[in-house]
């Protein structure tokens, strides 16, 4: 099959989307993959979540990647040119692309908030597995706040949140914090008997998506009244709150007023959570308005693809 096709890939911190549409932006294929994270899985393992997700796509479609145009790729972990040098030469040979196809890789948050609004110009939340912000002034800038991974960051995620419950758990435990129904919760959640059990129910191979799973079962505590998951999910507004606030606040737009979405599953999956986070956003840029993206971020990194070809245009 000679049809000319384009693809975008969101790389986020547990999962792996590729789309590929025509040059008329139909839909042709998609699929998700594991992690392409390099910082969760590897370079290694990058390659080995691609090569699979496009021979999967080869087979399924016909297609050849002969007849690819340009693709444009958003990977979470990435922020360094080095970092995206490697992994578009990674995505290069598990498509097996020509010399002359367009490719980019820039931070997943990009072709969220490309996906969004349908343009680069606005502020995205993202609160997943982890959080971040980013923001265009619809001029070229781009900026972000977060991003910094789950140990260095991620204020305000699923991870911080399940993370900040095992803590308040054990310290509960050593009587250093209020009482909280926390600790049984994750003896259960794990599956051990005893607290000190959780030590290397934890850090031993370790899994940040299951850490951050956690935080669901701190949301049923949250609506069942216990004060301590209450205050971890108040604070979990706050951060996120900040991160938007502070990409206003460095656009220029804190006063002059602006659009916001949000995104990732964390904050679009629980109410509360949505609504404490806007109320401090409102409280502090009153002229912003918080709106529902327009599509998700594989559909923006298809967009930018097409966009980097000249078949599409950003405003």
């Amino acid at each position: 099959m000679n049809q000319q096709w384009i693809f975008g890939i969101d790389g986020g911190g547990t999962s792996t989307r590729l789309r590929v549409e025509s040059l008329e932006r139909e839909l042709l294929y998609q699929a998700e993959g594991p992690s392409l994270n390099p910082r969760s899985v590897g370079w290694e393992g990058s390659r080995t979540t691609l090569e699979g997700l496009f021979s999967a796509m080869y087979a399924t479609t016909g297609l050849g990647p002969d007849g690819c145009v340009a693709g444009f790729a958003g990977v979470a972990g990435i922020d360094r040119s080095e970092d995206t040098g490697i992994m578009r030469s990674i995505i290069s040979d598990a498509a097996d692309l020509g010399i002359d196809t367009t490719l980019e890789v820039r931070n997943d948050s990009i072709p969220a908030l490309a996906g969004a609004f349908g343009e680069l110009r606005g502020i995205l939340l993202i609160a997943g597995t982890g959080s971040i912000a980013v923001g265009s002034d619809g001029a070229g800038r781009i900026v972000r706040s977060g991003g910094w991974g789950h140990i260095l960051g991620d204020e305000g995620s699923a991870y911080w949140v399940g993370l900040r419950a095992l803590n308040a758990a054990t310290r509960f435990h050593d009587r250093r914090s209020p009482q909280t129904d926390l600790l049984g919760r994750a003896l259960a959640y794990f599956g051990e008997k005893e607290p000190f059990s959780l030590i290397p129910a934890v850090y031993e191979n370790f899994d940040k998506a299951k850490v951050a799973a956690f935080a669901r079962i701190v949301a049923e505590e949250r609506d069942r009244g216990d004060e301590v998951a209450q205050q971890i999910f108040k604070d979990a507004a706050e951060e996120l709150a900040l991160l938007a606030i502070s990409i206003a606040t460095r656009l220029g737009e804190a006063q002059s007023g602006g659009k916001i979405a949000f995104s990732g599953g964390f904050i679009t999956n629980n109410e509360r959570l949505w609504h404490d986070t806007e109320a401090r956003i409102l409280s502090a840029l009153p002229r912003h308005r918080i709106i529902s993206p327009q599509a998700d971020a594989v559909s923006g990194a298809c967009l930018l693809a097409l966009t980097a070809v000249g078949q599409s245009s950003l405003g």
